[in-house]
């Protein structure tokens, strides 16, 4: 019997997605790498992504606009808006 590993096939997606919003956080909008880890643990992107897999649909950018909304980052924001 073939043996096929599935459980990893979401782990490597949530992870790939992580990594994709804190580029954009980081790239888009000035944060550290410890900065946008940081704001993606508290907003529970992982937790989220797990429950939701329409949270997979969304682009990271939007992920990225999400988190700085929920975190009142309005500098952050600024960006997005004179961007």
């Amino acid at each position: 019997m073939l043996s096929t590993n599935n459980s990893l096939e979401p782990r490597n997606e949530i992870n790939l997605i992580i990594n994709r919003i804190a580029h954009e956080l980081m790239n888009e909008f000035g944060k550290s790498k410890d900065e946008a880890m940081n704001l993606i643990k508290k907003s529970e992107v992982e937790e989220s992504l797990m429950a939701e897999e329409c949270g997979f649909h969304e682009s990271p950018y939007n992920w990225a606009i999400s988190i700085l909304t929920d975190h009142n980052d309005h500098e952050a924001l600024e960006k997005y808006l004179y961007h």
